[in-house]
């Protein structure tokens, strides 16, 4: 942003002028009046009532706008900003931009303009007004003038503000910050505890930097896990406050800006602060030892890929402790991100989303180039593990769609620092444009997320059935599958935005297309157990209860290409319900069954199968408690990302947006639920805990796998292997010609790749 201009003027508006109109002149002319009263030509008053809406009356005379007035185009503009209260235009002469009140084209036209400001409760504002008077000629020149004026009105009461509340957001963060420090404190004092007596910095610095700088895959997959899990914990408190806001009608518990806030926060924070990273946790562990490589291809730009996360979050949350977070919702729609308030959390929060799309970008490359060439001798692309082809099919699609949100990210960062015009109507800009690019990855997005789940699923039943996974083959072709179908769907996200017909019907077909590689992989998983001795561990517990919530979110998926059922379901609970049972159902599901069962690899000591088994009973009943209710919600018309509902009068009432009264009792049963289902989860964690510290020792293999993860001790050594491992097919087979796919990504002469 360094080379980027420092303000904007066109004859569509002008902004970040504070320090001075360049594009005409480098200093202000003295022909020109700045003037600022009110609409009536009264002067403007020192003070002002708190809460009042006032009509100003901006302009300025002298210049050459004013000599040519009446008979040219283009005869001047103005820029306006106030350090409090909240401007706005009366008309189509005046428009906001990047924050700040400014001309638009047609209002390029005028000399002087009518605005309305909403005074604050309390304290001085002080008004800054640019205006440029130019010749028309439609060039900026010498021969173009500018000036500048600074005005203030102060409250009733003085200009002193008395003491604002303490922000609920801004406590909230700063109480996770002090918990981060004090677990540092903890962790000290544990190293401490080890040796008193021979406790030094020296002696743990090392250990600390070792964590820092590691090139590891498997030191950088447990940061990932840790990062993923400590956002997860973020997140869910975020849910449970706007559940706690939703227990009862018309509750005030946190204000509709808060409650925006929080639910921005809270579906950034779980898809791109925590899912992502405990997947790639986990690919990082495993996926080097499925394949029989010692790390990954480029180990440095791993490191990069996950530090690029903490800078993100950073960036992304930075607007909470000015009490103004991000507040336009995970999707960004547009022209609501373009819009630039009295605060900057929005512009933080699109930064960090650029930060994670390099992040996202870096370890593609690192995966991809790392299953492509330096799988063990004798594994061809038909003989890796489901949850390596799971991990490339995800990375694959991430690759092809992120672009797309790259571009969209960089365009509305753009709109709101240096005021281009990608989405803004009034300057020809088009906020559908934002819908394309963000579902064009959006809705593949999902499939990056739970692809992983289904490989990890594919695994878990595979061992615990104690036979091969039925139907290889069809597994690995319906995971990409999935993956191709995921580009032509996204559609079904715009059916209500205008779309063209014969558009729409084709994104119904697509989308209900999708379900056909997603039943192969359910019927097979079946058929594995059918086949099978199921043995029923903590792990194989989580992956039947994905296989029964990610089915139910499936089919009430099959409701939205349907356009009718669409137009009617939009944007209500019944969406809530769909997404979560295919995100927490799917995912999440996943992720538990993968630390369950992945957990005495990495760690080297088993967990306790009897707080697992707690664990799971209590979360899956009570997430079902959670998400099942909001289909029936849905369908009485809550509708999503409102801070409140209300309920109807009588039976016979009929007002717009209200619910029946048992929607209420039904809110506080799912309210209740959310709270149990979170509390559950402190059984894994003290699980995890307890288990690391004095957990029985785990053998290599102690679930009975045959993927070579199994082949390394528990935990695995630095390298993991000490001679790379030879995959023998014992199977017959006959003898096929390489595929174009397998000529194109790995020579025929290995010699080749040496030199």
């Amino acid at each position: 942003m360094l080379l980027a201009p420092s303000m904007q003027a066109r004859p569509t508006g002008i902004s970040n002028v504070e320090t001075g109109c360049s594009c005409h002149t480098g200093s202000p002319n003295s022909e020109v009046s700045v003037f600022m009263t009110l609409a009536n030509g009264s002067a403007l008053p020192e003070t002002y009532n708190a809460a009042e809406t006032y009509s100003f009356l901006v302009g300025f005379t002298g210049g050459p706008g004013d000599v040519a007035a009446g008979t040219q185009e283009n005869m001047g503009g103005f820029n306006l900003v106030a350090t409090k209260g909240t401007l706005a235009s009366t008309d189509d002469s005046s428009q906001l931009m990047a924050g700040q009140l400014t001309h638009t084209d047609s209002g390029n036209d005028q000399t002087s303009w009518t605005v309305e400001w909403t005074s604050p409760a309390s304290g001085t504002s002080s008004f800054t007004l640019t205006v440029n008077s130019v010749n028309g000629d439609g060039s900026a020149s010498a021969d173009d003038y500018w000036a500048q004026s600074t005005f203030t009105m102060s409250s009733m009461g003085g200009g002193e503000e008395p003491l604002a509340d303490a922000d609920g957001l801004v406590v909230l963060f700063s109480a996770i910050i002090l918990v981060t420090l004090l677990l540092f404190v903890a962790i000290v004092y544990v190293f401490y505890r080890m040796n008193p007596e021979g406790f030094s910095w020296s002696a743990f610095a090392p250990w600390i930097s070792e964590w820092l700088t590691s090139t590891d895959h498997k030191k950088i997959g447990t940061l990932y896990f840790v990062a993923g899990l400590f956002y997860f914990v973020v997140g869910g408190v975020l849910a449970l406050l706007m559940r706690t806001q939703l227990a009862i009608p018309g509750n005030d518990f946190l204000t509709k800006d808060e409650y925006n806030q929080f639910f921005t926060l809270h579906g950034t924070i779980m898809i791109f602060l925590a899912a992502m990273p405990m997947i790639n946790g986990f690919a990082n562990w495993i996926v080097p030892l499925q394949i029989g490589a010692k790390d990954l291809a480029f180990p440095r730009i791993n490191a990069m890929a996950f530090w690029l996360n903490p800078v993100a979050s950073v960036l992304i949350m930075s607007g909470i402790f000015s009490g103004n977070a991000a507040d336009v919702g995970w999707t960004g729609y547009q022209p609501i991100t373009g819009w630039v308030g009295t605060h900057t959390g929005a512009t933080f929060w699109i930064a960090g989303q650029i930060m994670l799309v390099a992040s996202s970008t870096l370890a593609g490359i690192n995966f991809i180039t790392t299953i492509a060439g330096m799988r063990a001798p004798g594994m061809g692309w038909m003989q890796m593990p489901l949850f390596t082809w799971s991990i490339l099919v995800s990375i694959m699609c991430l690759f092809i769609s992120i672009p797309a949100f790259g571009i969209g990210l960089i365009e509305a960062f753009l709109d709101r620092t240096v005021a281009t015009s990608f989405f803004n109507v009034s300057a020809g800009g088009d906020p559908v444009l934002w819908s394309h690019l963000f579902w064009y990855f959006g809705h593949p997005e999902v499939y990056v997320v739970i692809l992983p789940a289904f490989g990890i699923v594919s695994e878990v039943l595979a061992t615990s059935a104690r036979r091969a996974i039925f139907g290889y083959r069809s597994m690995v072709f319906a995971l990409a599958g999935i993956g191709f179908v995921s580009f032509i769907v996204y559609g079904h996200h715009m059916l209500t935005s205008g779309m063209s017909p014969a558009l729409r019907f084709v994104m119904m077909l697509t989308t209900m297309a999708v379900a056909v590689p997603t039943g192969i992989k359910i019927f097979n998983w079946l058929k594995t157990m059918h086949g099978g001795s199921l043995v029923y561990r903590t792990h194989t517990l989580w992956a039947l209860g994905f296989l029964i919530t990610f089915t139910l979110g499936g089919i009430s998926g099959m409701f939205f290409p349907a356009i009718s059922m669409n137009t009617h379901l939009h944007e209500t609970y019944f969406v809530v319900a769909h997404f979560h049972y295919v995100l927490v159902g799917g995912v999440v599901f996943g992720l538990f069954s993968a630390i369950y069962y992945w957990y005495p690899k990495m760690t080297g000591r088993m967990m306790n199968e009897r707080l697992g088994v707690i664990h799971f009973l209590i979360a899956f009943i009570s997430y079902n408690g959670i998400f099942w209710p909001m289909h029936k919600l849905g369908l009485w018309g809550m509708t999503r990302r409102h801070h409140t509902y209300f309920m109807q009068a009588n039976e016979y009432s009929d007002v717009i947006g209200t619910l029946p009264p048992e929607a209420a009792g039904w809110n506080m049963f799912i309210t209740i639920n959310a709270f149990i289902f979170g509390l559950s989860s402190l059984f894994m964690v003290i699980n995890m805990v307890v288990s690391l510290i004095k957990g029985q020792k785990a053998p290599a293999d102690p679930w009975g796998g045959w993927s070579f993860e199994w082949l390394t001790t528990s935990p695995p050594p630095t390298p993991s292997f000490d001679e790379i491992p030879t995959l023998i097919d014992a199977n017959v087979h006959e003898e096929k010609e390489p595929n174009w796919l397998m000529r194109m990504m790995v020579p025929d002469n290995h010699e080749e790749v040496a030199k």
